[in-house]
C-alpha cells in the first residue's frame, strides 16, 4: 500500500515508465528462460528416454535369444533315447536298466552347459527321478524342492509347455537359481508326457548386462509377470516386489516413479520383465551446459534492450514532461495555462496542441456551468414561491366548505372537505414517505368523491391490523390502484355494486399489503404479461402500475414491489411486498425523502 502511495504521488511519468519497461523486460526475460528451459529438458528427457527403450529392448531380446537356448538344452535332452526310455518304463528293472545312460547323457550336457547346477529327469508311473549335478540330491535340495518349485512356475502366466521359475528353493536357498520344467513327451506317441526335464541354472545375465555400463541406467531388474524381482546386482532385492508393478500393464512402457524414469520391456513370449531405472539428474546432466549458454545471451539481450528503453523514453518524455508540468498548474486552479510550442517535435506538437484545445473547451465548459449554476438557482427560487400555493388552495376549499354548510348543501360540503383532504396528501409538504394511516385516509377521501359522482356503488373494506398505521409507504402507492379498480373493475359492472378489499400481513419476512376487488377480472395470461414487464415502463401496461413498482424498488430494492394474480372471488388482486424494518416509525426505515421542487 505504501509503495503504490508513493508510486501515484511522488513518481513523475519517466520514474513510471523506466519502472515499467524493467520489470516488463525482466518478466518477458524469466518466462523466455523458463519456457525455453522446460522445452530444452523436454526434448532432452524424451531423446534420452527413447535411447533408454530402445537399450531395453535389446536387453530384453537378448535375454529372450539366452531362455530360447535353454528350452533348446531342455529339448535336447528330451529326445534322447535314453531318456524316453527311461520314461517309458512301466517297471522298476526296465528303469534301472537304462539309469547308467541317462546319468551319461547328463554329465555330457553339465560339462557343455557350465552353468547348469543339475538335471534330473522323473517317471511319473513309478514315482521315480534320476538326479546328476555339481552337488548331492541333498545339498541341492531337489527332492524336497522341485515339487513346490514347479508349482510356483506354474502360477505364471504364460502359454506353452515349458515353465521356468526363478527361486531360492534350491541350495537350502543360499542363492537365487533359474529352473526349467519341460514335460518328457513321447516321440512315439504325440501329445502323450511320462515324465518331466528338470534343469537348474546359475543365472547370471543381468550381471553380465550390467556390467557393460549402459548410459543413463541407474538399476536394471528382471521381475516376473507379477513384479517380483527375480535377477540384479542386489542380492538383498531378489525376491521382493517392485513398488510400481501394477503399472506394468503392457508389453512395455515409460513412466515417472519417485524421480525416476522407469522404462520396461516384456521379454518376447516369456514371463519376465526387463526393467530399468534412470535418475532424473542423469537424463539432464548433458543440458545443463546449454541451458547455462542460453541464460548468458538472454541477459546479454535483456541488457541491451533495457539501456535503449531508458533512452528512448528519456527522449519521448521532453514534451511529456511539459505537459504533466502545465497539468500541475490546472490542477493548483490556474485554468488559463497553456503550453508553448517551441522546442517540440511533430509529436509533441500533437499532445501540446491537443492540451491547450482541451483547456479552451474547459473554459467553454465553465461559462455554460455558471449559466446552468444561475438557472438552477432561479428555478429554485420559482420553487420556494410554489410552496405558497398550497395554502391558498387548501384556504380557498376550506372558504368554499362553509359558504356551503352555510347554504345547507351537505355534499358540496363533504366533496369539498375530502378534495382538501386528498390534495392535502398528494402534496404532503414535499414529503415522498408517509404512514400507511395517512395512505388509506387519502384512499377514503378519493373514495368519498368517486361514490358521489358514480351514485356510492363503491365500498371499501380495511383488513388493517392497528400495529400497521405507522408503516412507512411511499406516498400516492394504493390510490392509483384503487383507482385502477374502478375503472377497470367495478365500473364495467354496468351500475352494480362493487367492493375493493385492502390488507395488511406479514408474509415469508416482509410486509404484504394487498388491493383487490370483486369486478370483471383479468385473463391470466395479461396477469403473467404485466409481472413479466412491470418494471419496463411500457405504455400498454400503465404509467401509473409501472410507476408505483419503480418507486418501490428504487427505494427498497428489486425484492420488493407489485406483483398481480387472480382474485379469490373474480376481481384482481395486486400484492405490495414492503420491507417490515422501521414499520413502527416512518424514520426508522431511513427511506424518508425530500421532494426537490
Amino acid at each position: 500500500m505504501v509503495f503504490w502511495e508513493k508510486w501515484n504521488r511522488s513518481w513523475n511519468f519517466e520514474k513510471k515508465m523506466n519502472y515499467v519497461i524493467i520489470w516488463t523486460i525482466t518478466v518477458i526475460t524469466v518466462a523466455a528462460i523458463g519456457i525455453s528451459t522446460f522445452s530444452h529438458i523436454r526434448s532432452v528427457t524424451d531423446q534420452n528416454g527413447r535411447y533408454v527403450q530402445e537399450q531395453l529392448v535389446f536387453l530384453a531380446e537378448d535375454y529372450a535369444d539366452n531362455l530360447e537356448q535353454y528350452k533348446a538344452l531342455a529339448t535336447s535332452i528330451i529326445l534322447d533315447p535314453h531318456v524316453q526310455k527311461y520314461c517309458e518304463s512301466s517297471n522298476m528293472q526296465e528303469l534301472y536298466n537304462e539309469m547308467g545312460n541317462v546319468y551319461s547323457s547328463f554329465l555330457n550336457m553339465l560339462y557343455i552347459q557350465h552353468n547348469a547346477n543339475f538335471i534330473a529327469v522323473t517317471n511319473e508311473a513309478l514315482g521315480q527321478f534320476l538326479y546328476n549335478g555339481n552337488s548331492a540330491v541333498s545339498e541341492s535340495s531337489f527332492e524336497t524342492s522341485y515339487e513346490k518349485d514347479y508349482a510356483q512356475s506354474m502360477q505364471a502366466k504364460r502359454k506353452g509347455t515349458l515353465r521356468v521359475n526363478f527361486s531360492n528353493n534350491y541350495h537350502k536357498g543360499r542363492k537365487y537359481t533359474l529352473t526349467l520344467y519341460f514335460p518328457a513327451y513321447s516321440v512315439t506317441r504325440l501329445g502323450n508326457s511320462n515324465g518331466m526335464i528338470i534343469v537348474n541354472l546359475d543365472d547370471n545375465l543381468l550381471t553380465r548386462f550390467n556390467q557393460r555400463k549402459l548410459q543413463y541406467s541407474a538399476g536394471l531388474y528382471l521381475t516376473d509377470v507379477e513384479g517380483r524381482i527375480v535377477s540384479t546386482q542386489d542380492a538383498d532385492m531378489i525376491g521382493q516386489k517392485i513398488a510400481f508393478a501394477d503399472r506394468m500393464r503392457e508389453d512395455h512402457g515409460m513412466f515417472w516413479q519417485d524421480g525416476k524414469l522407469v522404462s520396461y520391456q516384456r521379454v518376447k513370449d516369456w514371463n519376465f520383465y526387463m526393467i530399468s531405472e534412470v535418475p532424473a539428474w542423469s537424463l539432464y546432466q548433458n543440458c545443463f551446459g546449454s541451458i547455462l549458454l542460453l541464460i548468458l545471451v538472454t541477459l546479454a539481450v535483456t541488457v541491451t534492450a533495457l539501456t535503449l528503453a531508458r533512452n528512448i523514453i528519456k527522449r519521448l518524455y521532453r514534451p511529456i514532461n511539459k505537459v504533466v508540468s502545465k497539468m500541475n498548474d490546472v490542477s493548483g486552479g490556474d485554468l488559463g495555462t497553456r503550453i508553448e510550442l517551441e522546442d517540440m517535435d511533430s509529436d509533441g506538437r500533437k499532445l501540446a496542441d491537443g492540451f491547450n484545445i482541451m483547456m479552451d473547451e474547459i473554459d467553454v465548459l465553465m461559462e455554460q456551468v455558471k449559466e446552468e449554476q444561475r438557472q438552477l438557482d432561479m428555478m429554485r427560487f420559482n420553487a420556494l414561491q410554489s410552496q405558497i400555493q398550497p395554502h391558498f388552495l387548501y384556504n380557498t376549499l376550506e372558504c368554499i366548505h362553509w359558504q356551503a354548510l352555510a347554504g345547507g348543501n351537505q355534499e358540496i360540503s363533504t366533496m369539498v372537505k375530502a378534495l382538501a383532504q386528498y390534495y392535502r396528501i398528494c402534496l404532503s409538504e414535499g414529503e415522498d414517505i408517509i404512514t400507511l394511516g395517512m395512505e388509506l385516509e387519502h384512499v377514503r377521501n378519493y373514495l368519498i368523491i368517486q361514490n358521489m359522482r358514480y351514485g356510492n356503488i363503491i365500498t371499501l373494506t380495511e383488513k388493517v391490523p392497528a400495529r400497521f398505521a405507522s408503516l412507512p409507504i411511499p406516498k400516492l402507492t394504493l390510490q392509483p390502484l384503487v383507482e385502477n379498480c374502478i375503472y377497470h373493475g367495478i365500473r364495467v359492472k354496468e351500475g352494480e355494486t362493487g367492493t375493493v378489499e385492502i390488507a395488511v400481513c406479514e408474509k415469508e419476512g416482509a410486509v404484504s399489503l394487498t388491493v383487490a376487488d370483486d369486478g370483471g377480472g383479468m385473463e391470466p395470461e395479461r396477469i403473467a404479461y404485466i409481472n413479466e414487464h412491470i418494471s419496463d415502463m411500457r405504455r400498454d401496461i400503465g404509467y401509473g402500475i409501472s410507476n408505483i413498482n419503480k418507486r418501490i424498488e428504487l427505494l427498497y430494492g428489486e425484492k420488493y414491489g407489485l406483483r398481480f394474480q387472480k382474485g379469490r372471488k373474480k376481481g384482481v388482486c395486486v400484492e405490495i411486498r414492503l420491507p417490515k424494518e422501521g414499520r413502527t416509525s416512518c424514520q426508522e426505515g431511513g427511506k424518508q425523502r425530500k421532494s426537490s421542487g
